[in-house]
């Protein structure tokens, strides 16, 4: 009895922590779609509401930070440019960093553009607030070790931002 009392304790404190990452994952893989869907169809209500809200106030507020979005929305559509897909990868790393949980996670972007197709490999930083009952995302395109707390001040540097890679082009075939 004891033997069988003390297995099963040891195997939740084993198992525990892997079941609350692959329930951290599912959580910023559902809030991503959300995401996703949102950045494929222009809806800069709900970008701002999965947009953290140090970023927002540093915008000047919900208002400016819209207007940022459709600006930057209007430069893509003038070039000719139109994201077409973003697929979340598997590998998403996650800590808890006082009372937030931040996480990186791998994210592939396709764009059509003039003549071609770009594929672009980054990463988002998901961060889970108020016990994981909201989630944000921070693209990581202008951000650094350097200056990462300034946009996401609980950042503790126990994740490592990967490298950044260069989009790939692949022209339409004709």
């Amino acid at each position: 009895m004891v033997k069988n009392l003390l297995f099963s304790l040891l195997s939740l404190a084993f198992f525990l922590p892997f079941q609350i990452q692959a329930q951290v994952e599912e959580e910023i893989k559902t809030a991503g779609q959300i995401y996703a869907y949102a950045q494929l169809h222009g809806d800069h209500e709900i970008l701002l509401d999965f947009t953290y809200p140090t970023l927002i106030e540093k915008a000047g507020g919900r208002d400016a930070m819209k207007n940022i979005l459709k600006q930057i929305q209007e430069t893509k559509q003038k070039k000719g440019q139109h994201l077409t897909s973003i697929e979340f990868g598997d590998r998403i790393e996650s800590v808890m960093v006082k009372d937030e949980v931040h996480a990186i996670v791998p994210i592939t972007l396709i764009t059509k553009v003039p003549g071609g197709t770009l594929t672009s490999n980054s990463n988002l930083i998901a961060v889970g607030t108020e016990n994981r009952e909201n989630w944000y995302f921070i693209e990581t395109t202008a951000l650094e070790e350097r200056n990462i707390q300034k946009v996401l001040p609980n950042w503790d540097h126990s994740l490592t931002l990967p490298f950044k890679k260069p989009p790939v082009y692949k022209e339409d075939k004709r």
